[in-house]
């Protein structure tokens, strides 16, 4: 963390503990001096959009998050087809848009990627608020059994 004040951008996209991908899960990341590390700004909102599509709907109920999350695990084991990827982008338009930082989806796009039938990546193009650069989001979905 820098030692100048948080700008507007920084504070309208909130801090968080900075987090990092460990299979099958994440863990938060330590920063200098034994601290926690901490995310803020654009870094910010990019991992709360990631996390939220991870996260089971309905996972952090007993915290009092009922809505939080998306459906994407419900497609794990599903056939890599049209139809599933038409729900992938679909759950995941559902989930994003629940974030009050997101003003609009402008593209959701899922694709195979070469060579790996079991992943689709899930590409969006998002404009979020008090911001004119669209922010564009992708994600590695696998289909198969966790």
């Amino acid at each position: 963390m820098s030692d100048f004040p948080p700008t507007e951008r920084d504070l309208l996209f909130g801090t968080d503990l900075q987090v990092k991908e460990l299979a099958p899960g994440f863990d938060v990341v330590a920063g200098a001096g034994g601290d926690l590390a901490k995310t803020s700004g654009p870094d910010n909102i990019i991992q709360a959009l990631k996390l939220r599509l991870l996260v089971r709907r309905g996972e952090l109920a007993p915290l009092g998050w009922p809505n939080f999350g998306s459906r994407l695990h419900e497609l794990i084991g599903e056939p890599n087809n049209t139809r599933t990827r038409t729900l992938l982008m679909a759950h995941a338009r559902a989930a994003v848009a629940q974030d009050p930082r997101v003003a609009e989806i402008m593209r959701a796009e899922a694709r195979v990627l070469p060579g790996d039938r079991d992943v689709v990546r899930l590409d969006l193009e998002l404009r979020l608020i008090a911001e004119n650069t669209p922010l564009n989001l992708v994600l590695d979905v696998r289909l198969g059994t966790l």
